[in-house]
């Protein structure tokens, strides 16, 4: 594993706990493009109204992480999911 995804999974390991703690969420994706030495970090939620309400103090804990993992913040969207699908089980398998 890449020191990017090192990196983007300790992100991921500290903010999990803290955001389940808001009402509606629903898990995050991590992405890392070594290639590109980028990570995308997507969380989802229930609805928009519970994105919104949890988007400031996100914002906030977002940027402490990146600047203590030496990272940059560049972009920020937020996108509605039309169509989702998740396959049970181990991946390859």
């Amino acid at each position: 594993m890449s020191a990017l995804a090192d990196i983007s999974r300790m992100a991921d390991d500290n903010v999990g706990p803290w955001l389940r703690e808001y009402e509606g969420y629903r898990g995050t994706l991590v992405l890392t493009d070594q290639g590109a030495e980028t990570a995308r970090l997507i969380t989802l939620w229930d609805t928009a109204e519970a994105e919104e309400h949890a988007r400031a103090s996100r914002g906030a804990m977002r940027d402490q992480l990146a600047a203590t993992a030496g990272m940059e913040v560049v972009d920020f969207a937020v996108f509605d999911v039309v169509a989702s699908e998740f396959l049970a089980g181990e991946p390859g398998a």
